[in-house]
């Protein structure tokens, strides 16, 4: 019966050591960790800035922001999208959609035309004007960040994707109903 307790100590001491053993590795590799936070963290201020100056040079050169030219070229690649059909080829909420519809039916370099069968559908398309817009836009149209998503090898996608994921996994109040809502440059 002395056993027992004496057991259970030792496991004590054993599983203290682990610990102390764990805390030495780790405040030895905080300066590395602490480094690569910092890295992590300038990468994406540079993707984030990067995104910024692309929106601006858009602005700049047309006179629209970076997701109005994107949806823009989407819609003059395949008239006749409806807003939801926008809203998921930009992967943003519906009403973000429709406000970019508006923005760019304000411009009149698109024109909305309701479908003949139901009248309820209204469908978009890319104006002469816009049509012109779009070649003196700098390319590519959906973006710095899009397009360089584009040419991730799918593992390296896939990868991005799960670090990703777990990033927002452990922040504390992640913004996910705020994913589809506004584009990261605006």
């Amino acid at each position: 019966m002395r056993s027992d307790p004496v057991r259970r100590s030792r496991k004590r001491l054993s599983s203290g050591s682990r610990a102390s053993a764990r805390a030495v590795v780790s405040s030895a590799a905080r300066p590395q960790r602490h480094s690569l936070e910092l890295r992590t963290l300038r990468s994406f201020r540079t993707v984030v800035g990067s995104a910024r100056d692309y929106d601006a040079e858009v602005r700049a050169r047309t006179g629209i922001s970076g997701s109005q030219l994107w949806a823009l070229s989407e819609i003059s690649r395949e008239g006749g999208l409806s807003v939801n059909s926008v809203a998921e080829r930009l992967s943003v909420h519906q009403t973000t959609a429709s406000n970019l519809a508006n923005a760019l039916s304000e411009r009149r370099l698109i024109r909305r035309v309701r479908d003949d069968t139901d009248q309820r559908v209204v469908r978009l398309y890319a104006t002469a004007d816009g049509m012109r817009l779009l070649l003196r836009a700098p390319r590519p149209y959906a973006g710095l960040l899009v397009d360089a998503l584009g040419k991730l090898e799918p593992a390296e996608l896939s990868r991005l994707f799960r670090g990703l994921t777990s990033l927002l996994g452990a922040m504390r109040r992640p913004a996910t109903a705020a994913a589809g809502e506004t584009l990261i440059a605006e």
